[in-house]
Order: structure tokens, then sequence, then C-alpha cells
């Protein structure tokens, strides 16, 4: 069974961007507004880097420069590294861990069309194991048919095929054609 999604399930869609020339200062202040550790950098519309608090605290703080005087194109991670929105998430989060990048631009078609981080793939991979969880627990103490007991429909376990009447015959639910071959052996 096929349990990966696409980024685009997860990616957040309102990204905040910044132009290259913005200051250090500018940047901050939209960040603030908008309450996050990151922008991405653009250049005439197009991203081309990403500036987070970390680059903030060594491309300035740390070398006791101006806010107000150094340019996010100064201190900006580039180029970037994007994914698709049809990019798996489990390959991208494999990808994350392996270049130890936690934040990764959603691009389709030249386009920027979300962002997709650790903690974005941390919430959904947390809410499916809730999910599963509330599975296990909804199977446990759910009685297996006896062999005399019918199942009033499914999916016989031997040919496949859709069977209003199955029944449990040597640990697999059998419909009435299954059932008949396997008393024939």
């Amino acid at each position: 069974m096929e349990t990966d999604v696409p980024v685009r399930e997860v990616m957040v869609r309102e990204v905040v961007k910044g132009d290259a020339n913005l200051t250090v200062q500018e940047a901050v202040e939209i960040m603030r507004r908008y309450d996050v550790n990151s922008i991405i950098v653009t250049n005439h519309g197009e991203p081309v880097g990403i500036v987070t608090e970390g680059d903030i605290l060594d491309g300035v703080v740390k070398r006791d420069l101006k806010p107000s005087e150094v340019k996010l194109k100064d201190i900006m991670t580039s180029p970037l590294i994007t994914v698709s929105p049809d990019d798996s998430l489990l390959e991208t989060a494999r990808k994350m861990a392996t270049l130890r990048i936690r934040k990764m631009p959603v691009v389709e078609n030249g386009k920027l069309v979300g962002f997709v981080s650790d903690v974005d793939i941390l919430a959904f991979s947390s809410e499916m194991n809730s999910i599963l969880a509330e599975l296990v627990e909804m199977s446990i103490g759910r009685e297996i048919p006896s062999a005399s007991e019918e199942v009033s429909q499914g999916i016989c376990e031997r040919c496949g095929a859709f069977s209003s009447d199955l029944k449990l015959v040597g640990g697999m639910m059998l419909c009435e054609s299954c059932r008949d071959e396997e008393g024939e052996q």
C-alpha cells in the first residue's frame, strides 16, 4: 500500500518573500509581522535565495554589521534547493535530512508556489501516527469471524472477486467458488 503523499499536501502556500535589495532591517520587520523565521529572497519576482534567522545572526550580528546597511542578497543562502509540489514527501524529508536543510521552497514551472519545512513534515507525520494509532485501537478487540460465520460482503482473499458470501476458511476470507475449490483439495 502506498502511504507516501506529494509535497503539495503538506506545503504552506503563503510564502513570505522579499526582494534581494531589501535591507536586513526591513526583512526582519516583515518576518516579525508574519511571525516567520525566514524569508524567500526574490529578484524580479523569481526566487533566488533564502534568509533565515541563523543567516542574520551569522551574517550581520556576529560580524557586528548594521542591519539597515546589509542587503538580503549579501547574506542569503543561494542557490535555492527546491522541490516540486508533486515530489514525494518521504523523499523530500530524506533530502532535507541528508543536506541538513530545514526549509525548502516549492517551485512549479519556475514559480514559487509554497514552502515546506521540517516542522510541517513532523506535524503531518504526527497526525498520521495519531490516525494509525486510532485504527489499531479500533482493531483491538474486534472478533475474527469463525469458519461458520458469514461476512456480508467483501473481497475474496484468493481470487480477488467481490462476494456477498465470504467465509473464513484456513485463515482466509473466501467466496463460495474458492471455498468449493478448497474443499476439493
